[in-house]
């Protein structure tokens, strides 16, 4: 076994894993169609595979209460994902495709935040600048998605298993090092070793932050789902909207790049303060215009909207307890990022057909509340 700093181990472990996100969330529905998946069979598998994202954030993350047993669940994961993808070139047939893409939705899900808590924990062990570290997972989302769009035009669609695969090992193997230094097993003497989801859950300021954060991102729901669809019934081609995307996300880039820079004197709540206006406002543009540079303009508040709201739950998190960090990442991912998603992903889904643009100043009329969550919300700072 190898050793890395654990900041170059993070970084890899970001660069890794959102590149086969990257690759997965946009074009896996797109392998299975040509696996002789039906759409209809397509969508089911999604709506499933989301439900159980959320289910294995509950019940596999709270399984971890140490900087090891972090470790240990990351590179167990990783490798049970690499199987199942690998086991894809040699089984066949729509029950095989179908319980392994449920099974890949079940293990990749707790990597995303198990990551995070590497992060929050290295946040207190040697002041790490999270912000820097993360922004790589998103150039690589954005690497994975363009690279296995060149592939597929010269290899067909089996490139888009080939790649995730190839990946998965490079993502596995990084995975096995050690970290220099190593995450501190500090838990607290005479706590438990891990603390109640319950019970976390019954104290009012956990609910509000999970409410504030879980409204402003899932407010994102309809426009993850239906606004490339929305930009083409305006007559907006394909590659301008691929353009949109990409701005969206690089001013996220930037954002996390400067965090430090920009907001080391916010404090959490007006942080997530400037996330929920940019919301607004970016949504209620979005129902209104159809004009590609006001659009092109408007996608630069994802830097908002996503990337400080991100921030700021981070920086909550990081707050707490050793012992508490896996609890609280839990209750982020499961609820805030998983749950509430859904559910704003639904409304945007049975709403779609009669509203179309005006979704979007639904999204902004729904996140009017927050408001008052964050009035209500008792934090330090």
């Amino acid at each position: 076994m190898f050793t890395l700093s654990a900041k170059t181990w993070l970084t890899t472990y970001f660069i890794n894993f959102y590149f086969i996100w990257g690759i997965f969330l946009p074009f896996w529905g797109i392998w299975l169609t040509g696996q002789g998946v039906t759409t209809e069979q397509v969508g089911v598998l999604f709506s499933v595979g989301l439900v159980l994202r959320f289910v294995s954030s509950l019940s596999i993350l709270p399984r971890v209460s140490s900087g090891s047993a972090t470790l240990r669940l990351i590179r167990i994961l990783a490798f049970i994902t690499l199987l199942c993808f690998a086991s894809l070139f040699y089984l066949k047939g729509y029950m095989w495709l179908a319980s392994l893409t449920l099974l890949v939705n079940f293990m990749m899900a707790p990597m995303m935040p198990l990551g995070d808590i590497v992060g929050s924990r290295l946040v207190q062990q040697i002041q790490l600048d999270y912000g820097r570290v993360r922004l790589w997972g998103s150039v690589s989302f954005i690497a994975g998605s363009t690279v296995v769009g060149w592939l597929i035009v010269d290899y067909g669609l089996q490139a888009i298993l080939a790649l995730i695969v190839l990946t998965c090992v490079v993502l596995w193997v990084f995975a096995l090092a050690r970290l220099s230094p190593n995450l501190v097993d500090n838990i607290e003497t005479g706590e438990s070793k891990k603390t109640s989801l319950l019970k976390t859950l019954k104290k009012p300021e956990v609910i509000l932050f999970l409410l504030i954060v879980g409204f402003i991102q899932g407010s994102h729901g309809a426009y993850y789902a239906f606004s490339t669809i929305y930009w083409d019934s305006l007559g907006i081609a394909g590659s301008t909207i691929a353009w949109l995307w990409a701005i969206s996300v690089f001013a996220e880039v930037l954002i996390l790049r400067f965090n430090s820079k920009l907001f080391g004197r916010w404090s959490i709540k007006q942080m997530l303060l400037l996330g929920l206006v940019g919301g607004i406002v970016r949504w209620w543009v979005l129902s209104i215009t159809d004009d590609v540079y006001l659009l092109a303009l408007v996608q630069t508040l994802h830097a908002l909207t996503f990337a400080v709201t991100h921030l700021a739950a981070i920086r909550y998190i990081s707050q707490q307890k050793p012992s508490e960090l896996v609890t609280y990442q839990s209750l982020y991912s499961g609820i805030a990022l998983g749950l509430l998603m859904a559910l704003f992903t639904y409304i945007a889904g049975v709403s779609y057909e009669t509203l179309q643009g005006d979704l979007f100043l639904l999204s902004a009329a729904l996140l009017l509340p927050v408001f008052v969550f964050i009035k209500l919300w008792k934090v330090n700072s």
